[in-house]
């Protein structure tokens, strides 16, 4: 019999109508074993806590996330949390959760290790095949500026040009160093790009990443917007990629 090698409660953020709330459940966290994938499997408890003993656990209804699916993990500031508790998101190729814990650290932590475990045995394997301490190897100056810029999982709001584009549903936002670009999820091909210099304007408001394209886009002109837990960490992305464009515009020859 598995047994989870995380389990308490936490609460799943909804949104109906512009509210949001909060919903209360049991989660468990399960390794990947013979026995089946690592997940996170949710399961709806009452507040009283009368569903929380093993029996009555059993007739929840129970959800599953797979870890395989996850894209990223990481803590997020809310006004909102219920009370000794504080947030995380929790990004897969399918969908975007905000979630509170009073042990949050704890659960980033179990579902970085449970969702990125393929990642961390091939960096170990790379780390074997380092070349020797001997080879003289040049720094990338421009490496610390882009190692921590990621793909997003963004999910895509109504606009006028996203209609006209055909955008619907959830999707992979990438800040890379000439462009955004926007991927499919599943197999990460690109599907509109937009160089930085085509950006009229841009910004982010809590959980909203928004900018307006010019005519000499891809997409042609208008106002796209990505709804995502991480669009003050988006945002900031864009600013430093252009901020280099400019840099780099200054230092080059004339």
């Amino acid at each position: 019999m598995e047994r989870p090698v995380k389990d308490g409660i936490l609460y799943v953020q909804h949104s109906k109508f512009g509210k949001r709330s909060w919903r209360k459940m049991r989660a468990q966290l399960f390794a990947a074993s013979p026995s089946g994938v690592a997940r996170m499997e949710k399961f709806d408890v009452r507040d009283d806590g009368t569903m929380l003993e093993k029996s009555s656990l059993r007739r929840c209804a129970r959800r599953v996330i797979r870890l395989s699916d996850c894209v990223s993990v990481g803590p997020v500031g809310t006004e909102s949390c219920p009370k000794d508790t504080a947030a995380f998101y929790l990004n897969t190729t399918e969908k975007s959760y905000v979630l509170a814990a009073e042990q949050r650290d704890e659960w980033i932590s179990q579902l970085c290790q449970l969702a990125f475990q393929g990642t961390k045995e091939a960096l170990q394997s790379s780390a074997r095949t380092q070349p020797s301490p001997n080879v003289h190897m040049e720094e990338n100056s421009l490496y610390s500026s882009w190692q921590n810029l990621t793909e997003f999982l963004v999910l895509v709001l109504r606009t006028d040009a996203a209609a006209r584009c055909g955008l619907h549903g959830h999707y992979l936002l990438a800040a890379l160093p000439q462009s955004l670009t926007l991927k499919d999820p599943q197999s990460r091909q690109p599907l509109l790009t937009w160089p930085y210099p085509f950006l009229r304007k841009f910004g982010q408001d809590q959980t909203v990443f928004s900018f307006e394209a010019g005519r000499r886009s891809d997409s042609g002109e208008g106002t796209f917007s990505f709804s995502t837990p991480r669009a003050p960490e988006l945002c900031r992305a864009v600013a430093a990629a252009i901020a280099c464009q400019q840099q780099q515009g200054k230092d080059a020859p004339e």
